[in-house]
């Protein structure tokens, strides 16, 4: 009489190998590209987590809500990545080149070429988009734009008292008003030239999303929410979402 698997005294050896082989085999099938979801149709490219980053970082450069990302990849906890994790940006249509690798070039950067690399800045934002950034607020520059720690630094850091307001570097439209991660409580304005400001860690916020500001104006004051030492305005120039020297463009 023949013996089904699992009647008598259960599975064989043979069986039992070949009952974990297949389970192997489909979970290479279905194996999701983060931490839990599948990954969805349309368009997206995979982005490789580098050391230090997270999801709200990663969505600020593709220019896609963590929210998203996370839900497209069944992540539960967006604070949570690993170095060499793969995941989905659903709606991207390029891969952007790791932020450490662009950072840590122009940390390297030849003083000598520094004069040279802000005019060639200034001009092209000037020239082709009328830019012309201003500084957000005047005080000590803490921390500059580059590998610091053995992170990339995407900003520039100024040392100032908590209540100080910050101004809008220039003219153009709210995108983001509110907490971001670990940038705290941030202000995203949204220039010509696929220009892009970030203003944190901000005490209080003075505008709104999707209201337009005129250069100098007055958006925020300056806090220590977010993963914060001390008071202080962090500041981004961003281009295409890819991070810029701040030094470069302001006079």
């Amino acid at each position: 009489m023949m013996r089904c698997p699992g009647e008598g005294g259960g599975l064989s050896k043979p069986e039992m190998r070949a009952v974990v082989l297949l389970v192997f085999v489909l979970s290479l099938l279905v194996l999701p590209v983060g931490c839990g979801g599948r990954r969805p149709g349309g368009p997206g490219v995979i982005h490789h987590v580098e050391s230090g980053e997270n999801l709200y970082r990663i969505g600020l450069r593709y220019g896609i809500p963590a929210k998203e990302i996370a839900k497209a990849n069944g992540i539960r906890d967006v604070t949570r990545l690993r170095a060499g994790q793969r995941i989905y940006i659903p709606g991207a249509r390029k891969r952007l080149r790791d932020a450490g690798h662009g950072s840590a070039q122009v940390g390297r950067q030849p003083s000598g070429d520094m004069q040279g690399a802000r005019r060639r800045a200034r001009q092209t934002a000037r020239n082709q988009y009328a830019l012309r950034f201003a500084w957000p607020l005047r005080g000590r520059l803490s921390s500059r734009f580059g590998m610091r720690r053995g992170r990339a630094h995407e900003g520039i850091d100024v040392a100032a008292s908590r209540g100080t307001p910050i101004f809008s570097a220039e003219s153009g439209r709210v995108i983001h008003s509110g907490r971001l991660g670990s940038y705290g409580k941030v202000v995203i304005v949204k220039h010509t030239g696929a220009y892009r400001t970030v203003y944190a860690p901000a005490s209080r916020l003075l505008v709104r999303k999707g209201e337009f500001v005129e250069r100098g104006q007055k958006i925020a004051e300056v806090g220590s929410t977010g993963r914060s030492s001390g008071p202080h305005l962090h500041f981004e120039i961003r281009r295409s979402e890819t991070p810029q020297n701040p030094l470069a463009f302001l006079p």
